[in-house]
């Protein structure tokens, strides 16, 4: 095994950064290549375990890992990768619905915080969802906060990727798929809206604005109590994720 006091190594597009045990196992585990593979020497017996897996990790001394890194406090494992691929919206989502066709998908459209698109990624998987459309215009699913956030759900849920929202809506209207947005007041209740069939929940901007895109869809609206004018929006698509009913016929 090689021990190495200083890594050079120049950026490349598409790369990801992925940092901390349990997502580079994720990413391990969901088959995505890794150019570098870094070990805090303070781990030796974890860069034993990634050795005999035929994964070369590379051994770094601690403090140097450290500066390597964005986390505070690192657990000593570092990697880089290939982003996965993304097929586009137009061609990968027909093959959701004919695999699935009450399969619901989950549109990002306008999230620009990395934690947030992390975490309703990690919602969309544990609701059942069968993919998530990603609108350019939203932070990278990517992005390493995003990544963290998303606990592994970006390298197991299909990620499809649309130029515009209006490429996004277009192709869910040639597959026939209704779309439902989450609307900050004048929509349906959840309890009273029909969740069946071919759907796709859309979550747009953090404040929650409705553009002209948008406005065509069907809204559903959270009932709240006492003052409180809107939710977080990871926590408002979460409630309407479980609400659309995949998650228990998504199990097994």
């Amino acid at each position: 095994m090689k021990h190495v006091r200083a890594v050079a190594a120049g950026k490349q597009d598409g790369a990801v950064l992925l940092e901390g045990e349990r997502l580079v196992r994720d990413a391990i585990r969901s088959g995505l290549n890794l150019d570098l593979l870094l070990v805090s020497d303070a781990r030796e017996p974890l860069a034993d375990e990634f050795e005999a897996s035929g994964l070369g990790p590379l051994l770094i001394e601690d403090s140097l890992l450290a500066r390597l890194g964005k986390l505070k406090s690192g657990d000593g494992v570092l990697a880089i990768g290939l982003a996965p691929a993304t097929e586009d919206v137009a061609t990968g989502l027909p093959k959701i619905f004919e695999a699935q066709p009450d399969a619901l998908v989950f549109v990002a459209a306008g999230i620009a915080e990395p934690g947030n698109l992390g975490a309703l990624a990690r919602s969309a998987e544990a609701a059942g969802a069968s993919a998530m459309i990603h609108v350019s215009g939203n932070v990278s699913p990517w992005n390493p906060r995003a990544l963290r956030g998303a606990m592994g759900s970006l390298f197991r849920l299909p990620v499809l990727r649309a130029a515009s929202k209006a490429e996004a809506a277009a192709a869910l209207a040639a597959s026939n798929v209704r779309v439902v947005r989450g609307a900050t007041r004048g929509g349906a209740a959840p309890s009273a809206f029909d969740w069946s069939g071919a759907l796709a929940l859309w979550v747009g901007g953090e404040v929650g604005n409705a553009d002209e895109v948008e406005q065509q869809f069907e809204g559903v609206t959270i009932p709240m109590a006492g003052a409180a004018e809107s939710l977080n929006v990871t926590v408002a698509s979460s409630l309407l994720l479980f609400a659309a009913g995949r998650a228990e016929s998504s199990r097994g």
